[in-house]
């Protein structure tokens, strides 16, 4: 597979990203990985961002979440540091359908300042949109206003090939305009929009100029064009692949018809929307559903009626309840990893792959490969980890000089390239500690007789100033297992291992228990 034939199928996945969610997706992003170099970081971060995005869109926020932090944590060349970008947004967009808002706008204002620095002018206008967005939900229409003009502005700079960030934008607008009873300017936004689809009809979020339009029914009072619009909502929700998406112009418009006494319309859209909410796996689009359905019953039911709707409504509180206390333990599993992130970026930005001394791995990149091949591991095969430290490294430097004792690194460096550069991923994780992990393990004796030539290998003598030192190394190794199932675990075993050979007497390799 070539370079050219990669970059078509990124292509192919970029343009799904703005098209519903089909199992051709998931099968677009199966043949991407099937042919991605597995020690290309690169090539890791476009799956892991496109994925965790279209995880998102589907509701599957947990692995969502995981691939997304992962994507943050690769080491990227700075023409991919937009993917840092897109992953906030959509880690703050999960944190906010979540209830969690001080933790979805910290993640946007990252969002922010990434796509500020990287001069991202459509991620900027989206990031501010979504900022918009979140203070909308809480009742701050000041602030949001504040955002979605930012928003216009990137907007107006930005290349805009999906979908119309600007008509986007303004329907929030205008929606909250409609909100405050700011009659003159919510149809002036009705009159921009209008022009807008004259120039480009392909506009991602009908749903939004759609909800605007329902709305303006109170500005202008035109019954045909009101259950026209709300006839080809209605066909959006039927159809919807999106429907997580688009669910908050949906239950705005159902609080709408509601609030006006619109019977017959509000049934209708409960109907539809029911239709999908009833097999998703998210209780908070539940919640939603019930809660309209609550106002429903109240305005238009019997008594009986309604006492049923607040009853289910009650009898869903305890899991709202508990997907919130899930979403407050995503909160302190993914912070932590996010902070984490931030500092590995900045170490990611001021230091290349490879480490400048010897020409291996650094110690950064080398942990995210193998943390991404131990997440993939399939039931029966294994891995193996190799650790070298050398033997009274301090004493050479001492001795001999800080130069000297460069050398001896490079020298061992060469070695470990030499002989594991084909099979195996060699890194520099210390001043003068290595790792070798081999990804796919079907002769544990092997690993271990090659660990042994690799000791005699580095174990020689040098002199310098009528001074001779031997060189030498302790090795450690640990093998994956159920309970070594990943980067950290197998990392302790094979450091234990190493540990043992350094108080054994040095100069030896020990295998973990």
């Amino acid at each position: 597979m070539t370079k050219k034939d990669k970059a078509a199928l990124i292509e192919q996945m970029e343009k799904q990203r703005f098209l519903p969610v089909t199992d051709e997706t998931f099968e677009l992003y199966q043949e991407y990985n099937a042919m991605i170099d597995p020690h290309d970081p690169d090539e890791i971060s476009y799956l892991l961002f496109y994925e965790g995005e279209c995880y998102f869109r589907t509701g599957d926020f947990n692995q969502s979440l995981r691939r997304l932090t992962r994507c943050l944590q690769a080491p990227k060349k700075p023409e991919l540091m937009y993917l840092d970008s897109l992953s906030y947004n959509i880690i703050g967009l999960i944190y906010g359908y979540l209830g969690q808002e001080n933790i979805a706008i910290d993640n946007l204002l990252l969002c922010k300042s990434v796509s500020k620095r990287l001069h991202l002018e459509r991620e900027s206008a989206v990031c501010y949109i979504n900022l918009g967005i979140t203070y909308n939900h809480l009742g701050d229409y000041e602030t949001a206003m504040r955002y979605y003009d930012h928003a216009l502005e990137y907007a107006s700079r930005a290349d805009d090939s999906y979908y119309s960030l600007k008509m986007l934008c303004q329907s929030y607008r205008g929606i909250i305009f409609c909100k405050t009873g700011q009659s003159e300017k919510a149809l002036e936004i009705h009159r921009l929009l209008t022009e807008l689809a004259k120039t480009d009809s392909r506009f991602f979020y009908d749903a939004s100029v759609l909800n605007l339009n329902i709305r303006l029914f109170d500005f202008l009072p035109d019954e045909k064009a009101l259950h026209n619009h709300l006839e080809q909502l209605l066909g959006l929700v039927s159809s919807s692949t999106d429907f997580l998406e688009m669910s908050e112009f949906y239950f705005d418009v159902c609080d709408y018809l509601v609030e006006k006494h619109m019977q017959k319309e509000s049934a209708a859209l409960l109907d539809v929307i029911f239709q999908y909410v009833k097999h998703s796996p998210l209780v908070f689009l539940r919640y939603e559903y019930l809660k309209c359905q609550v106002d429903y019953a109240r305005m238009f039911s019997s008594k009986q009626d309604y006492l049923k709707a607040c009853s289910q409504f009650i009898e869903l509180q305890p899991l709202y309840l508990q997907e919130q206390r899930d979403a407050k333990l995503y909160s302190l599993d993914y912070i932590e990893r996010l902070h984490q992130t931030k500092n590995d970026s900045e170490m990611y930005r001021e230091k290349s792959r490879i480490d400048q001394m010897t020409g291996l791995l650094n110690k950064y990149t080398i942990q995210f490969l193998v943390e991404e091949d131990l997440s993939s591991l399939h039931s029966g095969r294994q891995s193996a980890m190799i650790l070298i430290d050398m033997d009274h490294f301090k004493q050479i430097n001492d001795t001999l000089g800080h130069l000297a004792g460069d050398s001896f690194i490079c020298d061992t460096a060469s070695v470990i390239h030499s002989y594991f550069e084909d099979n195996a991923l060699c890194g520099r994780v210390g001043g003068d500690e290595f790792l070798i992990y081999f990804s796919n393990v079907t002769d544990v004796s092997f690993i271990v007789l090659q660990a042994e030539i690799l000791r005699q290998e580095i174990c020689r003598k040098t002199s310098k100033n009528n001074i001779t030192i031997t060189t030498q190394a302790s090795i450690g190794i640990a093998f994956s297992s159920e309970e070594r199932y990943d980067y950290q675990s197998l990392f302790a075993a094979a450091d234990g291992a190493l540990y043992r050979a350094k108080t054994n007497g040095r100069n030896r390799v020990v295998v973990a228990d």
